[in-house]
């Protein structure tokens, strides 16, 4: 008798438990499905946008900026009962009828009900405040930004982001312009070989602070009288008061403004290992120490001269970006297909076929491909573009180092605060 009573409630207990495992993990399915379906959301994107400006036809941005998910699980368990039993009013009468065979019958009882969903908002970024920061030409902080995060080589990031490089000597004159064009019959020889040659010296970026003068010297009694003034202007950033100090002369103040500034830069050791003394001072970083892990002989390639002093980047904006990716996307859909093959730099040491086989594709999307093997795809024009997953490419860097780039572009006001579409 016992033994049934403990039998049962064990089925009840057994029942309950699952409604809480059964709701554990449905939660967790959901918030995985959530980030899945964000993940494709941002490659198909980029990749669509890609494949726009392939057809030299506008892009056009969406966000996803809010995500709202919901789910219920109702369980319900109950035993029904038909009771022989000469007290089945009694607790002792009622499991008493467990020791009657055949007259008494238990049936426990589960229902289990489960709701899942979720609401989303798209907003569109086409506006003025996304618009502007889109075509803008990307300055020396996005790239300080992008290069801090290490996702992609220097090579590669340089690049989707350089759109031409100028050599100049003393007199400022343009003694070498190479134009980051893929199809130029002389990419190689020209651009990349100058690209590859920047990155060897250590290209990179390094913060300095510019100080700008705000006012002229002033006596302290001057001081004193614009205190007023110093002091609501103390709580602007970067603002300081300088002292000038003259032998024989009593002190005088002058307000400044100290900025940062961004500014591209390259390592004085590996210059003068690479191409020797031919560039300024002012090229050089000042805290940038010696890279290791470089073996090059000296300036012989003739991508720059003796004379010359200086190093001009011409930047791309985004929208110029995903131009680029769009000319090397119509390249791979000539007879017989090309692509734009970057190398690892650091690989230099190498010879032979090992220094070859470091050079991948930078950027590759399959039009009407078949296969299982698919990080996105997309459908446009009648035509499905796919990126493969299982290739040995760049592809994946440059797809995040995009998905960075555009989240730069998203300054305030770029995502209206009011959905373009509503989905339930």
């Amino acid at each position: 008798m016992k033994f049934g009573a403990r039998a049962l409630l064990s089925c009840l207990a057994l029942a309950l438990g699952g409604c809480s495992s059964i709701n554990n993990v449905t939660f967790r399915d959901m918030s995985a499905a959530y980030r899945s379906v964000l993940e494709d959301y941002s490659n198909d994107n980029v990749l669509l946008n890609v494949v726009r400006a392939s057809k030299r036809m506008p892009v056009s941005f969406l966000d996803m900026p809010s995500i709202v998910g919901t789910g219920s699980v109702m369980g319900t368990a109950g035993v029904s009962s038909v009771v022989a039993s000469g007290s089945p009013g009694s607790l002792a009468g009622f499991f008493s009828a467990f020791s009657t065979a055949g007259t008494s019958s238990y049936s426990p009882n589960l229902s289990l009900s489960v709701n899942t969903g979720f609401n989303f908002t798209q907003s569109s970024l086409d506006n003025a405040a996304f618009m502007r920061s889109f075509l803008t030409d990307i300055t020396p902080d996005t790239v300080a930004a992008l290069s801090n995060n290490a996702v992609a080589p220097p090579e590669v990031l340089y690049s989707l982001i350089i759109d031409s490089i100028e050599v100049r000597n003393q007199k400022d004159e343009v003694v070498l312009l190479v134009n980051n064009n893929p199809m130029d019959a002389d990419y190689a020889t020209n651009f990349q070989k100058v690209l590859y040659t920047l990155v060897e010296v250590g290209l990179t970026t390094e913060m300095s602070v510019t100080k700008e003068i705000l006012s002229p010297p002033m006596s302290a009694a001057d001081i004193t009288r614009q205190f007023g003034v110093l002091a609501n202007a103390f709580n602007q950033p970067g603002f300081a008061v300088d002292v000038i100090k003259k032998s024989g002369s009593p002190d005088m103040y002058q307000a400044v403004k100290m900025a940062p500034k961004t500014t591209f830069c390259f390592n004085k050791q590996l210059t003068g290992a690479v191409l020797g003394k031919v560039l300024s001072d002012t090229a050089y970083c000042k805290s940038v120490g010696i890279f290791k892990g470089i073996t090059s002989a000296t300036n012989k390639n003739g991508a720059f001269k003796d004379e010359t002093v200086g190093v001009v980047l011409h930047l791309r904006s985004t929208r110029t970006v995903f131009d680029y990716l769009g000319l090397l996307v119509a390249m791979q859909e000539l007879s017989p297909p090309k692509y734009v093959t970057i190398k690892n730099v650091w690989n230099a040491s190498k010879s032979g076929s090992d220094q070859e086989n470091s050079a991948y594709p930078l950027f590759i999307v399959n039009k009407d491909a078949k296969g299982p093997n698919v990080l996105s795809s997309v459908t446009y024009d009648g035509s499905r573009y796919s990126i493969p997953s299982d290739t040995k490419s760049w592809t994946k860097d440059v797809l995040v180092s995009l998905g960075q780039l555009l989240s730069l572009n998203k300054v305030s006001g770029a995502i209206p605060p009011s959905p373009a579409v509503l989905i339930k």
